[in-house]
């Protein structure tokens, strides 16, 4: 049984149902318009950049299949943060478990797994 009815035009139309928390329609909303994933990278990169403290060294950051690629400027930095790397995967889930009660997309725990720095 689907929540939305089809597209109309540029509009979500939500069929007539019982009262639903805000945040569970927020989260049907994000799956339909399919930004979840969009946002769940966001959400990783903003942790990257508060755990490693290496925001302005970090030329590009790309999440894929639990992998997070960071392009690190200052190969000095670089070398600082490879010693690191179990402590900030360990300190990125946690911040990202801190997030647990925003929608983190279809029931999947939200979770960096592999950490590459190049």
């Amino acid at each position: 049984m689907r929540d939305f009815d089809d597209n109309v035009g540029s509009h979500v139309v939500l069929k007539k149902r019982e009262p639903q928390k805000i945040d569970n329609l927020l989260e049907l909303c994000l799956r339909q318009l399919r930004l979840d994933a969009g946002l769940n990278d966001l959400r990783i990169y903003r942790a990257w950049d508060t755990v490693s403290g290496a925001a302005e060294y970090t030329a590009d950051k790309f999440f894929s299949k639990g992998t997070l690629f960071c392009r690190i400027t200052s190969s000095v930095v670089r070398s600082m943060l490879v010693l690191r790397r179990e402590e900030l995967l360990r300190r990125l889930n946690e911040a990202l478990k801190d997030e647990s009660d925003i929608i983190s997309g279809r029931g999947q725990r939200l979770e960096v797994k592999r950490l590459v720095l190049r």
